[in-house]
């Protein structure tokens, strides 16, 4: 280890007390799990830097997930491919994700958020995070696989549930594990489904059609129809709360997108930049490699601080304030290089979508902070409540 490399414990709950950005001897430290990079521009050189591997093999390895389908399916899913793979493998779903379908699909979410919210009583506070955030990803999914909107409890379950694997906590194993069978069994019974009623336009439909054509092996098919689903829910839903949270929060911000919804992409990404629901991305150096001056050691742990350089001054004018106007607003939450987010397109649509319906239809609506509870836990933002008092709808009232 270099000297000079500060400490710095990641996943402290002190963390939080550092505003964001390099530390006065530079943008990369060490402490007890590994590296810490923290500034905007280190963080950017390594996820764009196939030399270093996604870490979550080796998080399941320290759960005692060491062989058998859950750690197989992990060892050849597409996050730990590089190169000619990871492209390969990478380019059916890319093209599949691209802006047609993000575009028809905010079609469909119009429905989604309306059906959602009429199914919650808004003459009293809101249970946002049950009733709303946390829905609208599964539903999402089972359109876009062709699955029964029914489907989606289960969905949004397995995603939860299978992904609790990034809350580093050992004695969720069991629980884990049980839910990839689960998992697995799920997509077994709705590809076989899918074949008797035959194929359509959707996305699972799309990777059975190439399995068909030789295009993908039937391992390939199913593990890339496990990573879609596994990656379906979860973090979206806590990712539409948190921005939901955040506008709600800040009044002059909501009153200037209750007054032109124009605005609302650019405070959705102001947002995201603010408050990532990925807060941490873990990676592991593949050989030696030097990092802002400092010899990174083969097999070394090195986590990418999302939150951090979303907030560094080095690349964001006053990063710790909400500017709604800001340029060159390209935070890392969806990643960056060649791992970055395949479902970012959809996740913002899904959050601007939430956010006009609020802000058309509940333009008085406020946070209920005493009944209110963000953690971020494992540099990750955790939604454990979120209760909004939803004022009274925009047709009956003015806006205030």
């Amino acid at each position: 280890m270099t000297a000079t490399v500060p400490t710095f414990e990641l996943f402290s709950p002190h963390a939080a007390d550092h505003a964001g950005g390099a530390l006065a001897q530079g943008g990369i430290a060490a402490g007890s799990d590994g590296y810490a990079v923290l500034s905007y521009q280190l963080a950017t050189e390594v996820l764009r830097n196939p030399r270093f591997a996604n870490s979550a093999l080796r998080l399941m390895e320290e759960f005692g997930i060491s062989n058998g389908p859950v750690h197989g399916f992990r060892a050849r899913s597409i996050i730990m491919q590089d190169g000619a793979q990871q492209l390969r493998l990478r380019t059916p779903l890319a093209r599949f994700m691209g802006p047609a379908t993000v575009q028809n699909t905010r079609e469909v979410l119009t429905e989604i958020v309306r059906g959602i919210f009429n199914d919650v009583d808004d003459t009293k506070p809101m249970d946002f995070h049950s009733s709303v955030d946390r829905r609208i990803p599964s539903l999402v999914y089972c359109h876009l696989a062709g699955a029964p909107q029914s489907d989606a409890p289960m969905v949004q379950e397995l995603s939860e549930r299978t992904l609790a694997l990034l809350a580093r906590d050992p004695s969720l194993k069991p629980d884990i594990l049980a839910a990839y069978d689960e998992l697995f069994q799920y997509l077994q019974d709705l590809m076989q489904r899918k074949r008797q009623a035959g194929l359509g336009e959707d996305m699972l439909s799309h990777l059975m059609t190439l399995a068909d054509d030789g295009k993908l092996t039937a391992q390939e098919l199913f593990d890339e129809a496990t990573s879609m689903l596994e990656a379906s829910s979860v973090n979206t839903g806590h990712q539409i709360g948190l921005v939901v949270w955040n506008l709600l929060g800040n009044r002059e911000v909501w009153r200037e997108i209750v007054a032109d919804p124009s605005w609302i992409p650019a405070a959705v990404m102001e947002a995201l930049r603010l408050y990532p629901r990925t807060g941490v991305i873990s990676k592991i150096a593949e050989e030696e490699i030097e990092v802002g001056g400092t010899t990174i050691p083969a097999g070394a742990d090195v986590h990418v601080a999302v939150w951090s350089a979303n907030r560094d001054p080095e690349r964001f004018e006053k990063p710790g304030e909400f500017i709604l106007g800001r340029e060159r607003n390209q935070p890392l939450t969806f990643s960056t290089g060649p791992h970055n987010c395949l479902g970012q397109g959809l996740a913002k649509v899904e959050i601007e979508e939430v956010v006009a319906y609020l802000a058309r239809h509940y333009p008085n609506a406020r946070v209920i902070d005493d009944a209110t509870k963000i953690t971020r836990t494992a540099g990750r933002w955790t939604i454990k409540q979120l209760t909004i008092d939803p004022g009274t709808r925009a047709e009956d009232t003015h806006v205030i």
